[in-house]
């Protein structure tokens, strides 16, 4: 049963490490490419020797949708090999090209009444030339006066407001202009693509996953040491590994963390290794379960 707990606990831990969003609300449209570690469950009263370990990527990135829109293509299938920066899928741009005609028609809409303004204001400014003309030389009041400053000063502030007005309009479609540079989705790192989320046509929310794409080619190992068994494997120590099959594959890795206390959930003494590179190695997928075989005087 040690094994069981080891393994759900490994499990979880494989998918925390690349530091990937909250997705539980979300659920794939598909399997992963490497489904086996979700089929796979050690037996009970399996007394295999050695410790239980699932393969997992050294990285992992989920692609977000940038803004609620529906698929318009997906250009990727489940275990496609794709570099950095390539294109994965597009969104439908077309309700954010709506909003930018209606954005630009309001754009349009406040530059006329910044323009009905300036003239306005400019009209005020001279009625109150006058009226301090006509004051000077004692053939107005100062009522008059007093009301065309107060004329002016309105139309200057109508000048700022119609002008404020364009800025927004402006910034929003500069936003805009930049969202639409968004719905094409690209890989951010190499990988395979292990997980998508929806379908062509398929709607999505603001950043909701849609694609993930993981580092199958960088492999290390998650694996878990009995209580009982502490001291047996330490960092540095060369490990055989050996991965479930059909076919079981056998390869090597190097520990490279022991953590010093018991995992409060597996009560186990958990640990990493990093494969080393080999004819092996190569065949080896993500989500893989593995049994770790210390190798003679390890850990002393």
């Amino acid at each position: 049963m040690r094994r069981i707990a080891a393994l759900v606990a490994l499990a979880g831990l494989a998918a925390c490490t690349a530091k990937e969003p909250d997705v539980a609300a979300h659920e794939p449209a598909v399997e992963p490419v490497a489904p086996q570690a979700s089929r796979a469950a050690v037996r009970a009263g399996d007394e295999r020797p050695g410790y239980v370990g699932v393969l997992a990527p050294r990285d992992l990135s989920e692609v977000l949708a940038p803004f609620t829109s529906t698929i318009a293509a997906l250009d990727v299938r489940l275990g496609d090999a794709v570099a950095k920066g390539q294109k994965l899928g597009r969104l439908d741009d077309r309700p954010l090209r709506e909003e930018r005609v209606i954005l630009g028609a309001a754009l349009r809409t406040s530059q006329a009444e910044v323009a009905q303004a300036e003239v306005e204001r400019r009209a005020a400014g001279a009625v109150y030339a006058r009226e301090q003309d006509a004051f000077a030389k004692g053939i107005s009041s100062g009522a008059e006066l007093s009301a065309a400053e107060f004329n002016d000063k309105k139309a200057q502030m109508t000048v700022a407001r119609a002008a404020a007005a364009v800025e927004e309009h402006r910034a929003k479609i500069a936003k805009l202009d930049a969202r639409l540079t968004d719905t094409t989705l690209t890989a951010p790192l190499a990988g395979r693509v292990s997980l998508i989320y929806a379908r062509d046509g398929e709607r999505v929310g603001e950043g909701a996953p849609v694609v993930r794409v993981i580092s199958s080619d960088e492999l290390y190992i998650k694996f878990a040491i009995p209580a009982d068994r502490a001291g047996t494997v330490a960092a540095g120590d060369e490990v055989d590994v050996v991965v479930d099959g059909p076919p079981e594959v056998r390869t090597r890795a190097i520990v490279r963390h022991v953590a010093p206390e018991l995992d409060a959930v597996a009560q186990m003494i958990l640990a990493d290794a990093e494969l080393v590179s080999g004819p092996n190695a190569a065949k080896l997928q993500g989500g893989l379960v593995c049994r770790i075989l210390p190798m003679r005087g390890a850990g002393k």
